[in-house]
């Protein structure tokens, strides 16, 4: 059986975590010249950013289960930093969603609004009065941002990729559809165990299952892009 509570497998877990969101930030970065011809990718920036975001969110985790001081400073990074990544992803879900619908173009601003009502939220829910301290409460701050914006981008991405799915298996074929669809899959997933479920499931905590979500979402949008590579090789 696995120690899910030893600090080497948190580690590992983390660090896999991180990385393939991190991944997925390099190659959106480094194959955006790729499909600049195609106006609905450049609203993958905002996955980008997610991407990026998110992955030194989980990185700035570490030094948290490792219970380095002052805590409070690695408390509001982290919070900071998934608050930003999740905007970033409802941003992009939104974006999609309303692309080329002119009834639809007021949808893109709700992400900035959000991210600035939110951080307001986390102020006050985060703070600890309990022992008559200030200190930040991260867990009540966690999963005030989990349940609405968390739960709520990765809803409308995922929303986003079926509704692209169903789009370019008309336009490029059945593979590509399903390439976006896998995609859909990825987010639909994580907004149940990034954004509702926080306690373990079957005994292993809900970041394993994260981390795993993670590289499958990391491995379908490399795959989408990919496909944009070979039809420019063609």
């Amino acid at each position: 059986m696995v120690d899910w509570n030893d600090n080497t497998v948190k580690l590992a877990v983390y660090l896999i975590y991180g990385t393939s969101f991190l991944i997925m930030f390099a190659a959106l970065a480094l194959w955006k010249k790729r499909v600049s011809h195609i106006e609905i990718m450049d609203d993958f920036k905002y996955l980008a950013a997610f991407g990026l975001l998110h992955g030194l969110a989980e990185y700035s985790d570490i030094p948290r289960f490792l219970a380095w001081q002052p805590s409070w400073i690695f408390d509001m990074v982290k919070l900071l930093l998934v608050l930003s990544s999740f905007a970033a992803l409802f941003a992009f879900g939104l974006n999609i969603i309303s692309a080329g619908i002119e009834e639809r173009r007021w949808l893109r601003g709700i992400p900035y609004g959000a991210f600035l009502m939110y951080i307001w939220l986390l102020v006050f829910t985060g703070l600890d009065f309990t022992n008559q301290d200030t200190g930040i409460n991260y867990k009540a701050a966690d999963l005030a941002q989990r349940y609405s914006l968390g739960l709520i981008g990765a809803a409308v991405t995922s929303y986003a990729f079926f509704d692209l799915s169903g789009k370019m298996k008309t336009i490029a074929g059945e593979i590509a559809g399903r390439k976006f669809m896998f995609a859909g899959i990825g987010f639909a997933l994580y907004a149940i165990f990034a954004g509702l479920i926080v306690n373990p499931v079957f005994g292993i905590p809900a970041v394993v299952y994260r981390s795993v979500i993670a590289v499958l979402i990391t491995i379908a949008v490399i795959g989408i892009f990919r496909l944009f590579k070979v039809k420019q090789s063609k």
